[in-house]
C-alpha cells in the first residue's frame, strides 16, 4: 500500500477506533457520574424548619446543617426565621414540617400538636437590685420594675419571690415594659430591682448594682427546640425521627464541644470576639440540667410550664381560649428524642470528633 507523502502518520483505523471507543466509554462513565450525583441530591427530603427569632435561635440547627447530620439522615433543612405565634401557625398549618415556637398556648386551645425535644428548661433572666438590698427578704415594700402584668418573665418572678418566702403582695410592681427601660429606671433609682438578662445584669453590677439572685437556681422555664404537628408524627414517624435525631446530635456538640459551638456562635450572632462567643455558650449551658442537655424534661417542669401558660392566659381574660384540662402525652412527645440519645450513645458517636465548619 502506498503511503500518502506528508502525512507523517503510520497508525491503523483500529487504533483511531479504539481510542474512540475509549472518548465514548470516558463521556459515559462522566454522564453515570453525573446523574448518580443528581439522583443522590434528588434524594434528600426538603425539610421546613421555623424559628422564632433569628440570632441564637438559630445556632441549634446551623450546627446540624454545617456539619452534615441532617444530609446523613437523607435531609435538607430549611430553617425560615419568622415572629412570636406566626412560628406556631405555620405548623399548624402545614406551611412549615416543624418549629421552636412554644406551642402551650396553641395546644390548650386545641391545636394537635406536640413538642418533640427541648434545648432548655431554666430561663435566662437575673434578679438585679439596688446596692442597699442584700437578701431577697429585703424586697418587702421595695418597687419592682417588671414587663407587664401578665408576662413571663414577671411570673417567673413571682414564682421566684414565692420560693425565697417573700409575699407577692408586699411588693410593688411597676410594668415598664422593656428591658432596656427596665435597667434605665433601675439605674436611675426610680425602682429598686427587676428581672434581666446576664449582659444587662452586668452592665448595672459594673455600676455598682448587685446581682442578687440568677432565676434558674429557684425556677424552670422550657424553650422547645423542636415542635410538629400530630398529623406529621401520625404519618412519617421515620422522619419525625431523623429529624430529631441529627438536631440532637447538634444540641450534644453544643454541650459537649464549647470552643467550636463558640464559633458557631461569633458566626450566627456576627461576633468577634472569641471569648464574648464563650460567655454566651456557658448562660446557654448554665439554662439546660443535665436531662435538658439530652433534649427532654422531668415531668415535675412539664407540668410547671404548662401551668405557667394557663396562668398567662387567665391574666390577659383568655381563658375561653382553653378547651379543658390537658394530659403531659398531648402536649410532650419525648419518645422520638429518647430513642435517639440511645441509639446515639450505644453507637458511641463522639462530638469531640467534630469541627466548626465555615459557611
Amino acid at each position: 500500500m502506498r503511503r500518502i507523502a506528508g502525512t507523517g502518520d503510520r497508525r491503523s483505523p483500529l487504533h483511531f477506533r479504539g481510542a474512540t471507543m475509549l472518548r465514548i466509554l470516558i463521556v459515559v462513565i462522566l454522564l453515570c457520574l453525573g446523574i448518580g450525583e443528581a439522583r443522590a441530591a434528588e434524594a434528600l427530603k426538603k425539610i421546613r424548619i421555623a424559628s422564632k427569632a433569628a440570632g441564637e435561635s438559630l445556632v441549634p440547627y446551623v450546627i446540624p446543617q454545617r456539619l452534615g447530620f441532617y444530609r446523613e439522615e437523607g435531609l435538607d433543612v430549611d430553617v425560615i426565621v419568622t415572629r412570636g405565634t406566626v412560628t406556631t401557625q405555620v405548623v399548624v398549618s402545614g406551611a412549615v414540617d416543624y418549629s421552636n415556637g412554644g406551642s402551650i398556648p396553641a395546644i390548650l386551645g386545641g391545636a394537635r400538636l406536640k413538642i418533640l425535644q427541648v434545648s432548655t428548661d431554666k430561663p435566662s433572666q437575673y434578679l438585679v437590685v439596688s446596692p442597699k438590698i442584700t437578701n431577697m427578704k429585703q424586697l418587702n415594700g421595695k418597687i419592682v420594675a417588671i414587663s407587664d402584668s401578665s408576662g413571663n418573665s414577671t411570673l417567673l418572678f413571682r414564682e421566684l419571690l414565692s420560693k425565697n418566702g417573700v409575699a407577692v403582695e408586699t411588693v410593688q410592681l411597676r410594668a415598664l415594659g422593656e428591658p432596656s427601660v427596665r435597667l434605665g429606671a433601675l439605674l436611675g433609682g426610680a425602682v429598686d430591682a427587676t428581672m434581666i438578662t446576664v449582659g444587662m445584669a452586668r452592665q448595672a453590677q459594673a455600676k455598682g448594682f448587685r446581682i442578687l439572685a440568677y432565676s434558674g437556681d429557684y425556677v424552670s422555664s422550657l424553650s422547645a427546640n423542636l415542635e410538629t404537628n400530630d398529623d406529621k408524627i401520625q404519618s412519617s414517624p421515620d422522619e419525625v425521627y431523623k429529624v430529631v435525631k441529627a438536631t440532637l446530635k447538634g444540641q450534644l456538640f453544643y454541650h459537649r464541644h464549647p470552643n467550636e459551638a463558640a464559633k458557631f456562635i461569633m458566626e450566627v450572632l456576627r461576633i468577634s470576639d472569641f471569648n464574648e462567643a464563650k460567655e454566651i455558650w456557658r448562660e446557654r449551658d448554665k439554662q439546660a440540667s443535665d436531662i435538658a442537655k439530652i433534649g427532654r424534661a422531668t415531668e415535675e417542669v412539664m407540668m410547671t410550664n404548662i401551668e405557667r401558660v394557663r396562668e398567662q392566659l387567665r391574666a390577659v381574660g383568655a381563658t375561653s381560649r382553653v378547651k379543658g384540662p390537658v394530659t403531659l402525652d398531648q402536649v410532650y412527645d419525648f419518645s422520638f428524642v429518647k430513642k435517639a440519645y440511645e441509639e446515639i450513645r450505644a453507637s458511641k458517636w463522639d462530638a469531640m470528633r467534630y469541627e466548626y465548619v465555615k459557611k
